[in-house]
This record gives C-alpha cells, structure tokens and sequence, in this order.
C-alpha cells in the first residue's frame, strides 16, 4: 500500500520531480487582425530595406499564404483586411515622411493576393500560419508554369528561424502548387494625396504634393497610364497599344516565363531580346527615361542608344512624344499622358 501513487513514496516522487504539466500554451489563431499585423510589419520592414537617400521605397506586391481551412474561413474578410492594411500603409508612410524627401514607388498600385497551400519553400503551412511575400513589383499573380524553367524572384518573407523579415530569393516553380484564387485578388490605385490619418504638423511637408517635393504629374485617367505605347510588329504585321500605368515598365519578347509579370510589356517577335529595354518615370526630373540592353540595336528618333546591362543601366531622356525602333524591325510609339 505504501507503493501506491497516493502514498507517502508518491508525494515523496512528486517534492523530487514535479509531475508534467499539460503545455496551456496556445499557438496563434489566425484572426483578421493577425493577417493585417503580417501585412503592416512586411511593409514596414520593406520600407527599412528599399529606400535609399532621399527616396522612400517600398513593396507594393503582396502574396498572402494560409492553410486552406484558413483561406475558407477568412475569405470573407479579405476585402476589408485589404482596405485596412491600405489605410495603415499610409500610416506608416506618414510616419517616415520627415526622414525621406519624396515617396518614389515603382509599381502604380498596391496588389494583393490571397492563396491556399499546405506547403512553401519546404516549410509546412499549419492551419495556424500566415505567410506573408512582399515584392517592389512584378511578384507573381497567379500559379507559376508547370514546365517554366527555375527563375528567382527576390522577394522579402518572414524566416521562421530567425522570426525575422529577410530579403531572399525565392523559386517560382514554389508557387505552382499554390491555389491563387481569382476572389483573392485585390489591386488598389496609388492615391498619395487623399488625406491620411495622422495630420500632418504645421510647417512640415506633405508626402505628395508639396512645394519642395518632386511628385510626378498623373494623368487624369490612371485607366490612361502615365503613358500609351502603340506598337507594329512588322513580321507578323499586327499593331497593338499598350498603357504604362507602373512608373518603371520592362519590354521584352513574349515568352512563357515573362506571362506572371504585370509590368512587362511583352512582344511577340524574334527580333525583340529578352530583356531589351526598360521605360522609368524619373521623379526628380518629371520627365521618361529609357535604357537599352540589346545585342541588337535600340534608336529613338533615329538616334542609337548604347547598350548597357540590365543590373547597370544607362538612362536615356525619352522625349514625351517619341519613335522607338527595335532592332529595325518592330516600331513603339510612345507618348506621355504626365
């Protein structure tokens, strides 16, 4: 009797080596709240890592990953977790506007996207997990292609060893097993000069608009873009146009591995290189610029541009209306609505 659990040899046991606990700890359920705190600190952090000098830059592209049993649950409220981390980007902005001079973002709208999966970049996704991809632009909007060959998309995510957003690249054939669903897809347009929540302070320059920062001058229409390039593809004899609503466009030749990228100006034609050329919107100028990466020759209004590379380029003032040859064989015409 005296070696029974209850006996005195059992509370002896118990003074010697506590009986175990059951863990009361809890792992985080995956609220609307928790979803927009993912979404704010991404952010955030990517504005500590993009901008540079007197230019705020930040990621405009996000990709929000949850289990499926999440994605059912919390898809209703996807437009408001959306509208909300909209509204705490500018927050957020605001509160770095007197360390930077000017915001210079390179895409024109914040995109969201919403998708299903048990599994990313081998890391399990639990029911309880929220992954969070941020990108400048041009992240992928959809399921990657089945038989496109490996690409790395810098990308910042949450590392869960170290707890910590780092920039790193990832694979895209990651995503092709992610269920992207076309409800879960939001774009929401640039609007800097709606008023934020936070007043500004007397005296202190405004984000957009102020009479010492150089902000670009929008169209009317942001349906327009900043600018429309209509183009005729000689070998095929076939015109087309093409609005540039991102403050930064690539052209290159229509390939399967160019499909996911939205600022992408893609060309059906053998004589386009892959990339050839990129089109920016300079904000301290207010004016187009244009780089060439061609092998083969890139000449606007006749003129040649040299080439340089595209982890380097060499920018070239792109007069507001211009003719834009590639390799004598496909004519842009550009012209700006800024």
């Amino acid at each position: 009797m005296a070696n029974q659990p209850g006996g005195w040899l059992g509370k002896l046991s118990n003074l010697i080596i506590p009986p175990s606990q059951p863990d009361t700890k809890t792992a985080p359920t995956v609220t609307n709240k928790r979803i927009l705190d993912e979404l704010i600190a991404s952010f955030a952090d990517s504005i500590q890592r993009e901008s540079v000098g007197t230019s705020l830059l930040f990621n405009a592209h996000f990709l929000i990953i949850l289990h499926p049993d999440t994605y059912e649950e919390r898809q209703n409220a996807f437009p408001v977790v959306v509208n909300e981390a909209v509204q705490s980007f500018k927050a957020v902005i605001e509160s770095y506007r007197s360390a930077y001079g000017r915001v210079s973002p390179v895409a024109s709208s914040w995109f969201f996207k919403f998708g299903a999966g048990r599994e990313f970049g081998g890391e399990v996704i639990s029911p309880t997990d929220v992954k969070v991809i941020g990108a400048l632009t041009g992240i992928l909007p959809g399921n990657g292609q089945a038989n496109a060959p490996a690409e790395k998309l810098n990308v910042t995510r949450r590392v869960k060893q170290t707890n910590r957003y780092e920039k790193v690249d990832v694979d895209l054939n990651t995503f092709h097993h992610i269920d992207f669903r076309e409800p879960g897809a939001f774009i929401v347009k640039f609007n800097f000069d709606v008023p934020l929540n936070s007043p500004s302070p007397a005296g202190s320059p405004s984000i957009a608009g102020a009479t010492n920062v150089v902000s670009p001058s929008l169209p009317r229409s942001l349906d327009a873009g900043l600018a429309h390039i209509s183009y005729y593809i000689s070998e095929l004899n076939k015109e087309d146009t093409y609005p540039m609503r991102d403050r930064e466009i690539v052209i290159a030749r229509k390939d399967t591995d160019n499909q996911h990228f939205p600022n992408y100006l893609l060309l059906e034609s053998a004589y386009v290189s892959n990339p050839h050329a990129r089109i920016r919107y300079n904000d301290t100028t207010g004016s187009f610029q244009i780089a060439s990466f061609s092998r083969n020759e890139t000449r606007v209004n006749e003129r040649l541009i040299p080439r340089s590379e595209p982890a380097s380029p060499s920018w070239f003032d792109l007069p507001e209306k211009a003719q834009i040859l590639l390799n004598s064989m496909v004519t842009l015409t550009f012209q700006s609505n800024a």
